[in-house]
């Protein structure tokens, strides 16, 4: 597991989002989603600094930005006010996401997966110790983790087992991450003159590259952004829609 990367900025101590109220035992491990799309890990942690005047009984131990960053906001030995009843008993992280659907970006899930690694084998948890903000209140948080009108409890709840899965397998190193995050590989053959490269999995990513050959690529995982199901390439680049109109799936890629 590579070594994380913590800055911390830690709040003023104040009333309303770091009171310093002890933490006296972890047994969970609450993760969250800012709900503000395309906001960064400053700025939310700039948000519960305010609250000191603002009056607003919000906070985070940790923020995961669009990049990957995390920033620590509270002390591991103090509660932060964020996750209900469990404030008592869960360190909380805050992730950020690009878009209205709340699904992290890799950079942001990769330092999710990292950080609730590490804080597992700090308080000698298992990954069935990492909850949910719906799992103590039934708030839609993380919104891609939680069931809604536009997603089935089953789907939802794959979601969450398989971000479990991934920490279990970076536990025991990053090759079984990799497998994990895969889940098997395939090659799909472009069919178009121009098939766009998206940062990440959505029809609102920016474009990162464009293929221009009818080559046959590597996908390595899938993810539905919107309604569109999307390959990430075996490359690095970035992700394209596997629709039948761009694609045709066979055995084996580059």
């Amino acid at each position: 597991m590579s070594t994380l990367n913590i800055e911390q900025k830690l709040l003023t101590p104040n009333k309303y989002s770091r009171p310093q109220i002890p933490l006296k035992s972890v047994t969970k491990i609450a993760v969250h989603y800012v709900g503000n799309p395309n906001t960064s890990a400053i700025a939310n942690r700039n948000y519960f600094e305010s609250q000191k005047t603002a009056r607003r009984y919000v906070s985070s131990h940790f923020i995961i930005g669009l990049q990957g960053e995390i920033i620590q906001c509270i002390p591991l030995d103090e509660i932060s006010y964020c996750t209900n009843k469990a404030n008592v008993y869960s360190v909380s992280i805050e992730c950020c996401h690009p878009d209205s659907t709340g699904k992290f970006i890799d950079a942001t899930e990769r330092s999710l997966a990292e950080l609730c690694a590490y804080l597992l084998e700090k308080f000698r948890l298992g990954t069935g110790d990492i909850i949910r903000h719906y799992d103590v209140t039934g708030k839609q948080c993380p919104l891609y983790w939680s069931p809604t009108k536009y997603q089935s409890a089953e789907v939802a709840n794959a979601r969450f087992e398989a971000f479990k899965s991934k920490v279990a397998a970076l536990m025991k190193g990053d090759k079984q991450y990799e497998a994990a995050e895969s889940g098997g590989s395939f090659g799909v053959k472009v069919l178009g003159s121009a098939l766009n490269i998206r940062k990440y999995p959505s029809l609102t990513a920016p474009i990162v590259g464009v293929i221009t050959d009818n080559g046959v690529y590597t996908v390595i995982a899938e993810e539905y952004g919107g309604s569109v199901l999307w390959g990430k390439l075996k490359s690095g680049a970035g992700w394209i829609s596997l629709g039948s109109k761009y694609v045709q799936k066979i055995r084996e890629g580059n």
